[in-house]
């Protein structure tokens, strides 16, 4: 990258300088004033280099050359133009001053940080606070088990969402004793049938220690497969049923 970032162009003294150049014109000789900047003040001489920085053909070069050439100071091997080669100097200049302010500063501060160090260094350490505040004792009371719900707990036989099933718990204990709902939830464990269990916050909500379900009804007995193709009989006919069965069975 190029030490100048920039090349000063002063805008009314060029359009001034050029107005008998054409747009081509104008166009290479901005590429000759770029390249001369880049390269520090001078370019070869040569046709063939300053046909391919304006990117040109030669002979094209060669056409307008005469023109272009009157802005600048041709020696034996380069070209030089007045004016940019001042303005290089400038740039130049400001950038050697502004690199020896910042060495200057770069040093400067360097020195102020050293001494701010060996001050710090010698600085006595702060000491610390005469008394320190005491941690808590571990054996510092926490909250306790609610044994009651513990209880519960243990003896319910759908054990889903504790958390909830506690809160429900601390609610319940206010409407009945432990002894209700022990004997409610012992009861209800004890069940048969084949109804889902109850979650046991709503068995909790809904007061379901004071549940008492009816006994399902047995289930009648299956009936015979042959049942259908039976005849109720009277008592004479079954007596006269069994009389010709005895007959048929002596003959």
């Amino acid at each position: 990258m190029s030490e100048r970032p920039f090349m000063q162009l002063y805008v009314s003294d060029f359009i001034g300088d050029t107005l008998q150049l054409s747009t081509e014109q104008i166009g290479a000789y901005m590429l000759l004033l770029m390249a001369m900047w880049n390269a520090g003040g001078r370019l070869p001489s040569d046709e063939a280099k300053l046909a391919r920085i304006t990117r040109m053909s030669v002979k094209k070069w060669k056409a307008i050359a005469d023109d272009l050439m009157s802005f600048f100071d041709i020696d034996s091997d380069s070209i030089r133009h007045n004016r940019l080669t001042k303005e290089l100097e400038k740039s130049e200049s400001k950038s050697q001053s502004r690199s020896s302010a910042g060495e200057a500063g770069g040093r400067a501060k360097a020195l102020k940080d050293k001494e701010a160090r060996l001050a710090n260094a010698m600085l006595e350490p702060q000491h610390l606070p005469d008394t320190i505040t005491s941690l808590p004792s571990e054996d510092a009371s926490t909250p306790g088990v609610d044994i009651d719900f513990e209880i519960f707990w243990e003896a319910y036989p759908n054990k889903i969402g504790k958390p909830s099933a506690e809160r429900a718990f601390s609610q319940a204990v206010k409407r009945a004793n432990l002894n209700q709902i022990m004997a409610g939830v012992r009861a209800y464990a004890a069940k048969t049938d084949d109804r889902q269990w109850c979650s046991p916050v709503k068995w909790l909500s809904d007061d379901r220690w004071n549940d008492a379900p009816a006994r399902p009804p047995d289930r009648p007995p299956k009936p015979n497969g042959l049942a259908h193709l039976q005849k109720p009989q009277s008592r004479e006919e079954y007596l006269a049923a069994e009389k010709a069965r005895s007959e048929r069975s002596f003959r």
